[in-house]
């Protein structure tokens, strides 16, 4: 439950990221999806436990998605294109 928002956070920035780079809608669909696979990986093999959950690896997995979200912040939401959004015009 804690992983929940820094997971939505990091697929939030995968999604502006993609979207903010790609001008069809379906494209940015995809690649979105298929960003996030990696995660879906993850947390399936947490959740059938091949990988062991302990406690050491739920921190290093939250600082990770720490880290990850603080980038996307920085480096993401500079590419925000607002008008571009509200119109739908380059």
């Amino acid at each position: 439950m804690a992983f929940t928002p820094l997971l939505a956070a990091w697929s939030i920035w995968l999604g502006i990221g993609i979207s903010a780079r790609v001008s069809d809608i379906r494209v940015a669909q995809q690649l979105g999806t298929l960003a996030s696979i990696p995660m879906v990986v993850v947390t399936s093999l947490v959740a059938f436990d091949v990988i062991h959950g302990t406690i050491g690896l739920a921190v290093g997995c939250a600082a990770v998605l720490l880290i990850l979200d603080g980038f996307g912040w920085r480096i993401l939401s500079g590419t925000l294109n607002r008008e571009r959004l509200i119109t739908g015009t380059h």
